[in-house]
């Protein structure tokens, strides 16, 4: 067995599909080494690794966005596979992850400062996208409104997780 870690950028939104009956998510992680040549030149090497985990109901799914960077543990699968773009056999890493965790990036849904509108503190959000608001008098299955500074609204629930407050209005697949 391969253990791998990896740190990159997703490339897309992640997915959940189903194979064998069995829903899982799948996702692109991409890692870019830029370096110069002695004569000047600047160059540039993109890796993709592809990425699954096997609990399509996760929590963690609604942050799975493109450009999110993300630390990804697991075992590590080499696949060969013909690439009918290259016309040749390819090789490619697949890494089936026991654990996930969001490092930020550029296209965060969740600034790292929010506002509760009832008494106007601010709360700091830490990269798990978990705010230290109080949380006393949410109920369970319910959620607390909080803001940001451009007035988008955000949903925190009982255990402080942030989540944009468009996604809790998302019909879940298969509803409508």
């Amino acid at each position: 067995m391969f253990k791998a870690e990896l740190i990159g950028n997703l490339g897309a939104d992640a997915e959940v599909k189903e194979a064998n009956g069995s829903k899982f998510i799948a996702m692109r992680v991409a890692h870019t080494d830029k370096w110069t040549d002695d004569a000047g030149n600047v160059h540039e090497s993109t890796q993709w690794i592809d990425v699954t985990m096997s609990d399509p109901e996760s929590k963690i799914l609604p942050y799975l966005r493109q450009g999110v960077k993300i630390f990804a543990r697991g075992n590590a699968a080499i696949r060969v596979y013909s690439s009918p773009t290259l016309k040749k056999m390819v090789g490619g890493l697949t890494i089936r992850a026991t654990e996930v965790e969001l490092c930020g990036g550029s296209t965060d849904d969740v600034p790292r400062q929010l506002i509760n509108p009832e008494d106007g503190s601010i709360h700091q959000v830490t990269k798990y996208y978990w705010c230290e608001a109080d949380t006393k008098g949410v109920k369970k299955d319910e959620y607390r409104l909080l803001v940001d500074q451009k007035g988008r609204e955000f949903a925190q629930n009982k255990q402080g997780f942030v989540v944009p407050k468009e996604v809790l209005n998302q019909p879940e697949e298969g509803q409508q």
